[in-house]
């Protein structure tokens, strides 16, 4: 649904640039129907180039992705257990500990995003993660064999967290990003000068073309920024129905 809304406002101003080019007394369709068979080939060239890039970017920010929201879900399993774990441990350490987990959720869920997206780190979610850390080592004190199950379960938060962080601030180099666009802008612009007299079926063939290419472009943008509102895009929303289940 959110790609067609984009697709909508596009058609239109692509069909007020086809029509200009089309009605234009400099569109030659004599000249282009007679070296059709070269301009086809090198447009060709101009979609396969397209279609290598953008499928190699694809694939990379896929997996990107994927590793985020596997680090997303590790992390909330990770906590989950940590506070059915802490569960019967003395009153003192349960409180503190079971405090820091909800605090740490509440955390993320308000403001934790916006910093994760930028590559930085919310200071308040810092100090709650320090402060879990230092819950866990208290254990030591009063009850050390709890200590090895609850430093492997706090290790496995925070490597997910450091996952988490690592792949949400990842982006598209710059220049392959704008070499994209620059391939998206060829493939659109080039496909008014592939010839065909009809200019209805002319329409319906060039603005397939670009309604595709732009998709794709679509597409990248999004995996790209996968904390940003899209079509795809990683929500707090395991961490919500977590402090919803313990709280």
């Amino acid at each position: 649904m959110v790609l067609i809304k984009k697709l909508i406002p596009f058609l239109i101003v692509f069909w007020t640039i086809f029509y200009f080019v089309r009605t234009n007394s400099v569109y030659n369709t004599r000249l282009l129907l007679a070296n059709i068979d070269g301009v086809v080939w090198l447009y060709a060239v101009v979609g396969t180039i397209f279609g290598m890039l953008a499928g190699f970017a694809i694939q990379k920010e896929w997996s990107e992705w994927n590793s985020l929201g596997d680090a997303v879900r590790g992390e909330v399993d990770g906590l989950e257990k940590l506070y059915l774990w802490s569960s019967n441990f003395p009153e003192k350490i349960k409180e503190n500990i079971h405090t820091d987990i909800k605090r740490y959720l509440s955390l993320i869920i308000h403001e934790g995003w916006q910093y994760s997206e930028k590559g930085e780190k919310s200071q308040d979610v810092e100090d709650a993660i320090t402060h879990l850390n230092t819950s866990i080592y208290a254990i030591f004190d009063e009850a050390p064999q709890l200590m090895p199950t609850s430093f492997a379960l706090l290790s496995i938060i925070l490597n997910n967290r450091s996952a988490r962080l690592q792949h949400s601030a990842e982006h598209m180099p710059p220049l392959l990003r704008n070499t994209l666009r620059f391939a998206s802008f060829l493939l659109i612009g080039l496909s008014m000068f592939i010839a065909i007299k009809d200019i209805w079926l002319a329409f319906i063939f060039t603005a397939s073309v670009a309604s595709l290419a732009y998709s794709i472009f679509l597409v990248l943008t999004d995996l790209d920024n996968p904390l940003k509102p899209g079509d795809w895009h990683v929500t707090t929303k395991d961490y919500k129905a977590l402090l919803e289940k313990i709280s």
